[in-house]
């Protein structure tokens, strides 16, 4: 869980309905991940040097972007960092334009650690249930790979047996 991402909690989570991890540990060092990265993007925002930060900021989003999502923070808090964290390749230079806005980081935090905490139960529920979907199929699968040997077993025998057989029926009727 070094690593903070939805497929890394995804894969925890899986591993977890295998009994390789404890579900509950998983769920708390992903929302941790995620929280922890926020606060440093946050923090790179806040304390980086303007003038870096603000390149990044325009190297990575628009200028009209960029005022259309500080309209949005000042509005809205908190659905703006919502869309922030959960809009794909956003999260990063959003984050950091965020830090470098006015908010109070104590606002910015119950965000973050709200919409966090809510993603990765969704992502860990998920890849839990998706671990428990493939111990069912398994089951399944076990029985299938059963039948397939069996039917290949079957094909075999049968093909040797037709062999035998048409041997067997051709030397009578080479004697006749």
């Amino acid at each position: 869980m070094l690593f903070e991402g939805p497929v890394v909690s995804y894969v925890a989570a899986f591993s977890a309905s295998l009994g390789i991890f404890n579900i509950f540990y998983v769920l708390i060092l992903s929302s941790l991940g995620n929280i922890v990265g926020d606060v440093i993007l946050f923090y790179v925002g806040r304390f980086g040097k303007r003038k870096s930060v603000e390149k990044y900021e325009r190297d990575s989003l628009n200028p009209t972007k960029m005022g259309k999502i500080k309209g949005y923070l000042k509005r809205n808090p908190g659905k703006t960092i919502a869309a922030v964290k959960l809009t794909p390749f956003l999260p990063i230079p959003g984050l950091i334009l965020i830090g470098s806005s006015d908010i109070k980081f104590r606002s910015f935090l119950f965000y973050s650690v709200l919409v966090s905490v809510i993603y990765c139960l969704v992502v860990v529920a998920l890849g839990f249930y998706s671990g428990l979907a493939f111990l069912t199929i398994a089951k399944y699968v076990k029985y299938a790979e059963y039948l397939i040997g069996g039917a290949i077993i079957i094909g075999i025998l049968t093909f040797f047996l037709i062999k035998f057989v048409s041997r067997k029926i051709s030397n009578r009727i080479q004697k006749i």
